[in-house]
């Protein structure tokens, strides 16, 4: 069981994150073989955009909370309890 440490989940955004990137590689796969035309590197092109726009977002919206709580409670670490020791 984990441990609560009152720092919101990110269960549900990991998730959908995952989700994008796996489709978005399994299309790119299906390209490999496929003709070499416009239509198909400006597709491949908007895949990698929206892998990277996916983790970059995840990796960002996460930064930003963090330093959102740190400013917030003036603390390096703002998802411990003020008594609570490192494990």
């Amino acid at each position: 069981m984990a441990m609560k440490t009152g720092e919101p989940s990110w269960k549900w955004r990991r998730l959908v994150t995952i989700a994008v990137v796996v489709w978005s590689f399994w299309m790119l796969v299906g390209l490999i073989d496929a003709i070499d035309s416009e239509l198909n590197q400006i597709i491949a092109t908007g895949l990698l955009i929206l892998i990277g726009g996916s983790v970059g977002g995840y990796m960002g919206f996460a930064t930003a909370q963090d330093v959102a709580a740190i400013w917030r409670t003036g603390r390096a670490l703002p998802y411990r309890d003020e008594g609570e020791r490192e494990p």
